[in-house]
Parts: structure tokens; C-alpha cells; sequence
């Protein structure tokens, strides 16, 4: 108990003026040392961007060789891939207005790395752009099979029909880029011109921006997962398909973040800034979202298996059939059971190694976790030429993370001048 009333004056001291009249934040910024918060991650950029052409190219490949399935596989895999960008981007803006919403002083230390992954909204508009171009004036329908002129006659669809039309499709697409791009982009800006003029209140109206910016974030990215994912099978449903959504793209973008902190102290940089105790609280972070996902998608099998509705069950039927069974016990050990006794201990969640070692695995599963979602709309079968789903997926995905891995460069690591960086440098666990 002392040691936590010890912590907490220190909190309470660093509010105000040191012994020399000096902030608390402004004296702990003055002892980092330039080298450990400027830097990039090398050659990884323009490695992880040769992969993902030599992806894209081998999707093209595979869908010109693939027969009369073949486009639609590698459409398939290259919206896939889209679809993981999504999820990291999205979930890391909307990690970052949850941290100014909880204004909890440790993030400090690793808010910056989240706001640069969601500042790349714009580049996954760009790996959009083939697919709705090839969907709305190519194939009419490879994918979402209710653009096809003759689904009509389908009375499912046509009851869908005002809201599953290709003008709303589009406008709404639109829409929802234009929100999350002007929250990124103005998070990261307040964030980056602190650094420069040092003004406290840009952390304010950070935090007052994130509180309404988290509901419309909500709202959108639920109605998104419903159009770019959800409505590929436009016969089924599922009324927690947007917190499913959601929570994957939670737990991936922790779990880049941990990626992304680790490699720069691989590399030297954070050393004494970035701790183990700030690894600690992003490893509760994983286990928490971990159990999350295991929830929300527990929930979803145990409400259509309840209510045995034969629109929703269609669903699970067509994947316990084609090897995709393979792939939901897959995602039941290796995607929930597996980190969650490996994320309990607490010597996993302090050594930066071992936790990403645990979130790359994660990363690993929520490609699976998407596969199992997309992949049997396109394809009946799983392993048929599974290299085109590898391939397809990395294609888009190395190219968005190739641009994570430069934007870490082009700012300071760390939000230099937050008025709670003291907070994070001296922050300690005591659970």
C-alpha cells in the first residue's frame, strides 16, 4: 500500500512545478536524449513493400490461371488483405481516442505509434480502390453477389435492395472515409504540433474531439464491416457482427503496436521511455481483448445455434464442410486458448520478446479469422491452390504495413512535449 500512496504522490508532484519552478513534463522531456525518440525502422519499409508487389502480382497471376473460379479467388484474397488493413488502421484511431478518453498518463509513452498506424487511413482507401472498381464496373459481382443484375430475382435480396444497392454502397463508402480520415488526421496533427509548440491545451481538445469522434467511430465502423464484409453472404446476418468486427481489429492493432514498439527497442531506440512496464500494461491490453474476441464470437455461434433459424445457420453449415472446420478449431486454440494461458503469466507480458512473440501469433490468427470469414464465399474449398489466398492477402497488408514502418520515422517516437509525458517515463506496476 505505501508503495501505491508513494506512486501516487509522485502522479500528484509531477502536476505541478518542480523544485526549480520547472513543469514536471518540461524536466523529464529535457533528460531524453535525441537518439532514443527520433529513428525509423531501416529497410523494412521497402522490404515489406517488395513483398507486397510480388503478392499483388502473384493474386493477378492466380486469378488469370485459376479458370472460371479463378478471379473471384483472388479477389477474394486481395479483399482479404484489404479488409486486415482496415482492421489495424481502425483499431488503432480508435485506441488512440480511448486512451485520451481514459487520459491515463502511462500512454503517453506509446499513444504515438497508434496515431501513426491510424494516420494511414488514406493508403487503405487506396487498396479499396481496385475492388470496387473491379466489383462495380468489371465483374458485376464476384464478391458481393447482390450486384450482379440478375441476384433481382432472388426475393431475399430484392427485400434488401434499399439499402443492398450499389448507389448507397458507394456513397456510404465514401462517407465512411472521410470520418475516420479527418479523425486520424487531426488526432495525429494536435499530437504533432504539440511537439513543436508545446501547448497543453491541443491534448484537451484531443480528448474532447475523441469523446464524440468514439461514437461516430462506432457507428461507422459497424455499418462498414456490414457492407464490406457481412453482406458478401447477402442471405445471412448476424446482430453482433460489428463488435466482432470491432474486436479483431482491437486486438490486431495492439498486438502491431507491441510489434512496432519492440522492434524500435531492437534497435536501440526507447530505451528508459518505453519499459517493461509499459509492455506489461499493453500484454493486459492483449489478454483483455483476447477474452473479448473469444466472447463476442461465442456469442454470435451461441445465439444462431439457439435460435436455429435457417437463414442464420446457413452460416456455420457452409463452413463445417470444404476443410473450413479445420480452420474454426484452428481459430478456438490457436486464436483464444493458446495467448490466453500464454498472456496470464506475468513474466510473458513484461519480456518485450516473448510478448511479440505472442502478439505476431496473434496477428497470424486474425488472418485466419478473416479467411474464415471471406474465403468461403468465393471458394468451396479450402487448400484449393492456397497459395493464392497467402499471396493475395500479403499483397495489400505488406504494402499498409510498409507504410506503418515509414511513417514511424517521420516524427519524434513519443508525443515530446504531452503534459503527462512524466507520468509514462516514471510510470511502475504494481499488479
Amino acid at each position: 500500500m505505501s508503495q501505491i500512496v508513494s506512486g501516487q504522490s509522485r502522479a500528484h508532484n509531477g502536476d505541478d512545478h518542480g523544485n526549480a519552478g520547472v513543469p514536471a513534463h518540461v524536466a523529464a522531456r529535457a533528460e531524453l536524449s535525441d537518439s532514443a525518440v527520433r529513428g525509423g525502422l531501416g529497410l523494412l519499409p521497402f522490404i515489406l513493400w517488395a513483398v507486397g508487389a510480388l503478392g499483388i502480382v502473384a493474386a493477378i497471376v492466380g486469378g488469370a490461371t485459376g479458370g472460371e473460379d479463378g478471379p473471384g479467388h483472388a479477389l477474394a484474397a486481395y479483399h482479404v488483405g484489404f479488409l486486415y488493413s482496415l482492421s489495424l488502421a481502425l483499431g488503432c484511431l480508435g485506441l488512440t481516442m480511448i486512451l485520451h478518453q481514459f487520459n491515463a498518463g502511462w500512454s503517453a509513452a506509446i499513444r504515438r505509434q497508434a496515431e501513426n498506424v491510424a494516420s494511414l487511413i488514406p493508403v487503405v482507401l487506396l487498396l479499396f480502390l481496385p475492388v470496387v472498381i473491379l466489383e462495380v464496373f468489371v465483374y458485376h459481382g464476384k464478391l458481393f453477389h447482390w450486384m450482379d443484375p440478375h441476384a433481382a430475382l432472388d426475393p431475399v435480396i430484392a427485400k434488401k435492395a434499399p439499402y443492398l444497392n450499389v448507389a448507397r454502397w458507394l456513397a456510404f463508402a465514401a462517407l465512411y472515409f472521410v470520418i475516420w480520415t479527418v479523425l486520424a488526421t487531426k488526432l495525429r496533427g494536435y499530437s504533432t504540433r504539440q511537439d513543436i509548440s508545446g501547448d497543453k491545451w491541443l491534448t484537451a481538445r484531443a480528448r474532447k474531439m475523441s469523446s464524440y469522434g468514439l461514437l461516430i467511430f462506432a457507428l461507422s465502423t459497424a455499418f462498414a464491416s456490414f457492407d464490406w464484409l457481412m453482406s458478401m453472404d447477402p442471405h445471412w446476418f448476424s446482430t453482433m457482427f460489428g463488435v466482432y468486427f470491432f474486436a479483431g481489429g482491437m486486438l490486431s492493432c495492439i498486438a502491431l503496436v507491441i510489434l512496432v514498439l519492440g522492434l524500435l527497442r531492437m534497435r536501440g531506440k526507447l530505451e528508459g521511455i518505453v519499459t517493461a512496464e509499459h509492455f506489461h500494461d499493453l500484454g493486459k491490453l492483449l489478454l483483455a481483448f483476447t477474452i473479448f474476441w473469444a466472447y463476442v464470437t461465442f456469442c454470435q455461434y451461441f445465439l444462431i445455434w439457439y435460435s436455429n433459424i435457417p437463414e442464420e445457420t446457413a452460416f456455420y453449415h457452409l463452413r463445417a464442410s470444404g476443410g473450413y472446420e479445420k480452420l474454426g478449431l484452428i481459430l478456438c486454440l490457436g486464436h483464444f486458448a493458446i495467448p490466453f494461458l500464454l498472456l496470464l503469466f506475468r513474466e510473458v507480458k513484461r519480456n518485450y520478446k516473448l510478448l511479440m512473440a505472442v502478439a505476431l501469433w496473434q496477428l497470424v490468427m486474425h488472418a485466419i479469422d478473416l479467411l474464415y470469414m471471406a474465403r468461403p464465399i468465393a471458394h468451396a474449398h479450402f487448400g484449393d491452390r492456397l497459395w493464392i489466398d497467402i499471396l493475395g492477402l500479403l499483397g495489400p497488408l505488406c504494402i499498409f504495413l510498409g507504410f506503418v514502418a515509414w511513417r514511424v520515422g517521420t516524427a519524434p517516437l513519443i508525443p515530446l512535449k504531452d503534459p503527462r509525458l512524466h507520468e509514462a517515463l516514471s510510470h511502475k506496476n504494481y499488479v
